[in-house]
Parts: structure tokens; C-alpha cells; sequence
């Protein structure tokens, strides 16, 4: 006798993470359905780390007969929108949306624009997608706020053996993951390096850190920031430096497709003309990013 299924899941985006997420929640026995790019790539087993889990059939449109108990964006953040008024159009029954994107937005004003139940994760894990097989690097795991939704979300994430947590102040993790994005994507992207190897090359390190010193200037005339940038850096260094796998910006640059910097290292670059700020560090690396892949920012 087939085990009664626990609730049902739309996962948008079928990258790493929304792939993981995929392979967790239907071997937890939860119905899944799964659009993306990726996804017909791996087709009925996903291995993760070596251990086998079986995929879900993906789809190409939403079901709208479905009323889905949470719907995942792990989209890239510059299709969040596209893919919020596809879900507006479609209008598929949800009790919540949950966004996985690592920059800085206001998702208040994405709710009301989108007239959505809208809240977000946070991931300190680190994801590899190769064709059906994922790295998965072990971090701080998934961080979660504090509302209406956390008790649910916690219960499905410890469910499918997912490591969570709960803050009460998911913003401002959500700065601190910004500035630490902005930190390492770009170096890894633009010199073919794992996290690890960057904290190993002693003129990478020195580039690393100016450029988190910068970033958290530039953020800290708009936003209050709970830690002080050499406490930031040491944190990073302390917790980043042995993370053996590339950011999902290197992934991005070897699958030749647009990365997010224009969303971390160019916002901070606009962000500093806004406010007042030079942002040379920045836009040193972004300029040398563009030379190597021009199309790709």
C-alpha cells in the first residue's frame, strides 16, 4: 500500500538548490512538482553526495487544479518578478510563496505589487549541480524569520531532514548574506576558484576584505547593520575559508549564463553614487569581471 502523501509543493526554478529541495521533499513523500531548465536533465534520480533519491516528473506550465500547501521561487533573483506575474496570471491556489534569492529586496512591496502571501529563506549551504548529480556542502543550513508561516515551514524542512533554523530577524541576515556575496561570488566567478582556494591566495584575501569593508559602508548609510565589518570578516574568514565548492556565480559563468553580480557588487555601486559613497573596490572588480565575460554581468 502506497504511504498517504503529506501535502504538495511547486518548486519554480530547478537549479541547485530548487533541485535539492525537489529531491528532499518527494523522497519525505510529498507530492512535487518541479518547473525548469534543469530539470529534464536529471531525469528520475537525482544523487546527492553519492546517495540516491528519486526525482519527480517535471512539468512545464502550473497546475492550476492544484492547491499547493507552499510554492518555492529559487529562481535567479532578476526572474523573480517574470515568474511572480506568471504565478499572478495562472493564479494556482497557495497558502504561501517562499522566496530563496540571496539580494536585498523588500518583500512587502513585492506583495503588495503581486498581491501574494510572500515570505523568504535564507541558505548558508553550499550547492553544486552537475547533470543529475549535486554537491551538497554543509553550512550554517537554511535560516528562516519569524511570521504566520515559520511553524509550517519548520515542521516540512525537519520533515525532510533539512537542516533550518528560526530568527527573529531574518533582515538582517539578509544584509550580512548580501555583503558576504558580494565578497566571494565575484572572486570565485572571476578566477575559477573554490571558496577555500580564494582564502588561500594570501592577494585574493586582501582584495576580499576591502571590498567587504567597502560594501558594508556603503550599506551602513542606508541600513542599520548589527556587526561591525571586522567582526563580519572575521566570521567570514573563520566559516568560509574551508567550504571546498564554487559559488552559484562560477556555476552561472560555466554554464555561460547571466550572473546575479549586477544584483550584489552593482548594487552596491549604484547604492554608493545614491548615497555618497566611492565604491572604487567595486567597481575594479566589476570592470574586471565584465573584461573576462562581457556578456555575462
Amino acid at each position: 500500500m502506497e504511504p498517504m502523501q503529506k501535502g504538495k509543493i511547486l518548486i519554480l526554478g530547478a537549479g541547485s538548490i530548487g533541485s535539492y529541495l525537489a529531491a528532499k521533499f518527494f523522497h519525505t513523500n510529498y507530492h512535487v512538482d518541479v518547473i525548469g531548465r534543469k530539470a529534464d536533465r536529471i531525469g528520475d534520480r537525482l544523487y546527492i553526495n553519492n546517495q540516491t533519491f528519486d526525482f519527480p516528473l517535471t512539468s512545464s506550465e502550473v497546475n492550476i487544479q492544484l492547491t499547493y500547501d507552499f510554492i518555492f521561487l529559487t529562481c535567479k533573483v532578476f526572474d523573480l518578478k517574470k515568474n511572480l506575474h506568471k504565478l499572478k496570471e495562472r493564479s494556482p491556489k497557495s497558502k504561501v510563496i517562499i522566496l530563496l534569492q540571496n539580494c536585498l529586496f523588500d518583500i512587502s512591496e513585492l506583495e503588495r505589487t503581486y498581491n501574494q502571501d510572500l515570505t523568504s529563506l535564507l541558505v548558508y549551504d553550499g550547492f553544486n549541480l552537475s547533470e543529475n548529480r549535486l554537491k551538497h556542502t554543509q553550512g550554517s543550513g537554511f535560516l528562516i524569520g519569524s511570521d504566520k508561516h515559520t511553524e509550517s515551514l519548520l515542521h516540512l524542512f525537519k520533515d525532510s531532514h533539512i537542516e533550518i533554523k528560526k530568527t527573529e530577524n531574518i533582515q538582517q541576515h539578509r544584509i550580512e548574506k548580501a555583503i558576504y556575496n558580494c565578497v566571494i561570488n565575484i572572486f570565485s566567478a572571476t578566477h575559477s576558484k573554490t571558496i577555500k582556494e580564494l582564502f588561500a591566495d594570501a592577494e585574493i584575501i586582501e582584495h576580499m576584505q576591502n571590498i567587504l569593508y567597502e560594501s558594508h559602508e556603503v550599506l551602513s548609510q542606508e541600513m542599520e547593520i548589527a556587526q561591525t565589518k571586522e567582526i563580519m570578516w572575521d566570521n567570514l574568514s573563520r566559516l568560509a575559508s574551508n567550504l571546498d565548492h564554487h559559488t552559484s556565480t562560477y556555476q552561472d559563468v560555466r554554464e555561460n549564463k547571466v550572473t546575479e553580480l549586477a544584483f550584489l557588487n552593482g548594487f552596491i555601486i549604484d547604492l554608493g553614487r545614491k548615497v555618497g559613497v566611492a565604491t572604487p573596490l567595486n567597481i575594479e572588480a566589476v570592470d574586471k569581471f565584465k573584461r573576462k565575460y562581457p556578456n555575462l554581468y
